[in-house]
């Protein structure tokens, strides 16, 4: 009992800017798990087993959540999976995704840096390479191949499919 009334409470001071746009930094931030380990004094949160981290409109899930605080106020989250998964709805109904074996999220920048095996997709455009980072604010994402190779050890190289806009209709009056 004690432990889920702490747990509730952490919940409530990492209400603070998690995971990207400015309408989801002023949302309650919810974490479930199959296990808790909260260091007060490090200002250290490990989350463990099957973990989902919500808030507005993000949603991140990965097998280990470790949430980094100092003094209360959010500093970083760091989530590791096979793979992990991001998923955030922007307010202007976009949707960004993405995956990899490690992410990490800046609370001051507000950014996401996917590694190992990282795939990331914004609108109908895909990424993918072995580190990439996203900039919410600015929409923007760089992809790298970070000296990865194949099985087969050959150099890895970024993978970018973009997809055409749709054309406008043209009045048939030229």
């Amino acid at each position: 009992m004690r432990l889920k009334l702490l747990l509730l409470l952490m919940s409530c001071v990492l209400s603070v800017q998690v995971l990207a746009s400015s309408d989801d930094s002023q949302q309650p931030v919810h974490i479930e798990a199959d296990r808790a380990e909260i260091d007060e004094a490090q200002g250290v949160m490990t989350y463990t087993g099957r973990v989902i981290v919500r808030q507005g409109g993000i949603e991140m899930r990965a097998d280990k959540v470790v949430v980094y605080s100092n003094e209360g106020e959010l500093q970083r989250i760091t989530a590791q999976g096979q793979p992990a998964h991001y998923l955030q709805e922007r307010a202007d109904g976009k949707i960004v995704k993405g995956s990899s074996q490690r992410m990490e999220y800046n609370a001051n920048s507000k950014q996401v840096l996917l590694m190992g095996r990282a795939q990331f997709w914004q609108g109908g455009n895909r990424f993918s390479g072995n580190r990439i980072q996203y900039d919410p604010d600015a929409e923007r994402v760089i992809a790298n191949a970070g000296g990865a190779t194949s099985k087969t050890g050959e150099q890895q190289r970024v993978t970018v499919t973009l997809q055409p806009r749709a054309k406008k209709p043209t009045s048939g009056h030229e």
